[in-house]
């Protein structure tokens, strides 16, 4: 029995094998040419243009900032803050930032070198409190 489902499994594959191949041919079964595929046809109106970053035209110099929180509320960004005097030994502030409505922890001042700024945030990993700490570039 297994033979025969075999058989009938072997002849179903050369059967349909054939059938699946993925050139496309024309009525006279030469290949077509390549084309391009559109997924999808969207309208105009419809598509979001992203727009070039604006460069400041007041030659400012870009600082780097070591951020080691964001938080929705003073009181929570406050808290963390005091602690994190007293673990890292560093000048924080806190910013609030309008356009993500969070009230940012960072290291003050900004540095003038990204390496330097990598140096101190990879000294401040070593913390598990703070394991997360990221570099945001600001103009100064």
């Amino acid at each position: 029995m297994k033979i025969i489902a075999g058989l009938i499994f072997s002849c179903a594959v050369l059967v349909l094998l054939p059938s699946c191949s993925s050139k496309e041919v024309t009525k006279d079964n030469t290949p077509k040419k390549d084309s391009v595929y559109v997924f999808d046809q969207v309208s105009p109106d419809t598509v979001k243009k992203i727009e070039p970053p604006v460069v400041s035209q007041n030659n400012s110099i870009p600082g780097y900032v070591i951020q080691i929180g964001a938080f929705s509320s003073r009181d929570k960004a406050e808290s963390f803050s005091d602690i994190a005097k007293k673990k890292l030994n560093y000048d924080i502030t806190i910013k609030y930032n309008d356009m993500i409505k969070l009230f940012l922890v960072q290291l003050n001042p900004p540095f003038t070198s990204k390496p330097e700024a990598e140096k101190v945030r990879d000294e401040i990993k070593q913390n598990q409190d703070y394991h997360d700490a990221w570099i945001v570039t600001v103009d100064k």
